[in-house]
């Protein structure tokens, strides 16, 4: 085993990524459960290259197709490339040559990607990473800090900002309560024909509240894919000069999902994924009907 790797080889995960982070290190972490590698994430000076996740319902290709960004027809000529090429480039860098997305959205697109592969993995105790170092060819503008793919995973060593005694714990406090709220009123949704579950999550991607059910007791790689989703989409939306996204509506195999604004000056959404038995129209006016209790809640 490589020295530069021994203090984190075998490490759980979100660990391993704090000690990356750290050590400024570059190679693969191998993320394996019961001796079965479940994902990848490639790091580059202790910065996000890349993330992928078996966990992930789609690849990236899938992913700009879903949200619209790139027609079917020409991501299909693109992938055949990229493949014709023996992945001798980037898949995002083909699409930047042909005009298809600019760097700034590809950026966004990645990011987006990345952080549903890497959230749909950290909750899971039970995985360990093996971890590879070495140097790697990457486009520095392409690169992500971890907090940018994961807003809310704090380092440990980090200097705690002085508040005057008992002012964070306040906060914390009150957080935590809003939340509580916030999942208590979503438990009125569950009464809707086919429900799955329910959320309320940034257009940043970041999750705020989950509310789950018997139906579904475990969706959280399925919820970090979505709120990637809503925050692709709301961000396409807005750089495309058509306004701030109201609502959306993603059908997918299983069922179908919707998220509806609840508040655009902060521009959060409440979702709720159902069965295609679900009748759209009841669930529409549902949420129309809680957004007021939820949008008192939200800080």
């Amino acid at each position: 085993m490589n020295q530069d790797s021994q203090d984190i080889d075998g490490l759980p995960f979100v660990d391993a990524l704090k000690k990356t982070v750290d050590k400024k290190w570059s190679g693969i972490l191998r993320v394996t459960k019961e001796t079965e590698q479940i994902g990848s994430v490639f790091m580059r000076d202790g910065n996000v290259a890349w993330a992928v996740s078996k966990n992930q319902a789609e690849n990236f290709s899938s992913f700009l197709e879903r949200i619209g960004l790139i027609p079917k027809e020409k991501l299909s000529e693109i992938v055949s490339k990229y493949k014709a090429l023996g992945k001798a480039k980037k898949l995002g860098e083909l699409l930047e040559e042909e005009g298809l997305i600019s760097h700034d959205k590809l950026r966004e697109c990645l990011g987006a990607h990345i952080r549903a592969a890497i959230t749909s993995m950290m909750d899971d105790p039970s995985v360990l990473i093996e971890a590879s170092h070495g140097e790697m060819v990457v486009d520095a503008n392409l690169l992500f800090h971890l907090d940018e793919v994961l807003p809310d995973l704090c380092r440990a060593d980090e200097p705690v900002e002085e508040t005057s005694p008992g002012a964070t714990t306040h906060e914390d406090q009150n957080r935590t309560e809003n939340n509580d709220k916030i999942v208590d009123i979503l438990g009125n949704l569950a009464v809707i024909q086919g429900y799955r579950y329910s959320f309320v999550s940034g257009s940043n991607g970041k999750l705020l509240a989950l509310h789950k059910s018997e139906a579904d007791p475990n969706p959280e790689a399925a919820v970090a894919s979505a709120t990637s989703w809503i925050n692709s989409s709301a961000t396409h939306s807005a750089s495309g000069e058509l306004g701030r996204m109201e609502c959306v509506i993603l059908e997918h195999e299983n069922g179908l999902l919707l998220a509806q604004s609840v508040d655009n000056e902060k521009q959060c959404f409440v979702a709720v994924s159902f069965e295609k038995d679900g009748k759209l129209g009841v669930i529409k006016h549902k949420i129309s009907e809680l957004i007021p209790s939820i949008r008192q809640f939200m800080v």
